[in-house]
């Protein structure tokens, strides 16, 4: 596979806006760097790749990052003073990381559009926020420069139209910096909400068997193994052998929807990943992920995103 690195050095200064134009033999599209007055560093990827390329970021590094990917995917490796791993990049993720003793950088990116919104940040910054309260925060963030701290979700249909609305800043001037600003905020606290949620879920799941929760496990793989055609609640239970009433409970206190929701969730998320790398229309994704009328699926998409499927393309 060819590799050819393109170094975000450019990128590491803090006080100025910066851009690094995809060549185009490489690809087609921009990463874009902004400062903002809160001291928070905001870095935007929106490219796609005529082929797989490698992208390293240069020292000093933040400690503190957020990262929401909309679409592409690829594979991290970073190394501090002590370890070195690597990471698999979802298409679709929210994560938070810290790492106080980060020493290597980089990634590499595969054939898909790459959609992506990173937030870095020193560790001070990161507390001022919390006010001296540290204990109000999830209990892996009140001291994360004890080793590395690595939190993965799914983006959020709030942290998806926050995304879209700094792709989409509708002012110019005084006004954009003042509304990008609060975009980021608002993506943060999106990510530390989550952190919150999944920390009280786990400890309600603690009361399932590891047997029943590897299950309902199981029953999300299965539900969305095939979105066209989803299984229905009897033949899930039935592949798993639950009865469905403790499926439906249990699928609940794990993952805090109902199966049904959940499998509407990744039809409209999926569909949204479809149209956002331009390999369909609305129609086309609607139809894929299995739903008959393009005229639900839009109602459905509305009801979930905030907004209709034809406002979604980031250009």
């Amino acid at each position: 596979m060819e590799k050819i690195c393109i170094a975000l050095q450019d990128l590491t200064n803090p006080t100025k806006p910066t851009r690094i134009c995809i060549p185009p033999a490489m690809g087609k599209g921009d990463i874009k760097s902004i400062p903002l007055k809160s001291g928070i560093q905001l870095i935007i990827y929106n490219f796609v790749p005529r082929f797989p390329f490698v992208i390293e970021t240069a020292p000093p590094f933040k400690p503190i990052g957020f990262g929401f990917r909309l679409s592409g995917g690829g594979q991290g490796r970073a190394s501090s003073t002590h370890h070195k791993f690597r990471d698999e990049l979802r298409q679709v993720q929210a994560g938070f990381t810290c790492c106080t003793d980060l020493a290597e950088l980089s990634e590499t990116v595969g054939m898909e559009r790459m959609v992506r919104v990173n937030i870095v940040m020193d560790l001070e910054r990161f507390y001022t926020f919390a006010e001296g309260e540290t204990v109000r925060l999830p209990p892996q963030l009140e001291n994360p420069s004890q080793g590395r701290f690595n939190h993965n979700g799914q983006i959020t249909p709030a942290m998806r139209t926050a995304i879209f609305d700094i792709f989409n800043c509708p002012y110019q001037g005084w006004a954009k910096n003042f509304f990008i600003e609060s975009k980021v905020l608002e993506l943060i606290a999106h990510k530390i909400g989550q952190i919150e949620a999944v920390d009280n879920r786990q400890s309600d799941t603690g009361h399932l068997p590891a047997r029943d929760l590897e299950r309902i496990r199981e029953v999300a793989r299965l539900l969305t193994g095939d979105l066209e055609t989803p299984p229905d609640l009897n033949q899930l239970a039935r592949t798993v052998g639950m009865c469905r009433s403790k499926m439906y409970s249990s699928f609940r206190m794990v993952f805090g929807v109902t199966p049904f929701e959940y499998l509407r969730n990744r039809r409209l998320e999926t569909a949204m990943d479809f149209m956002i790398d331009g390999r369909m229309n609305v129609t086309q994704a609607a139809y894929a992920v299995g739903y008959s009328c393009p005229s639900h699926f839009s109602k459905a998409f509305k009801n979930y995103f905030g907004h209709l499927p034809s406002k979604n393309f980031i250009k």
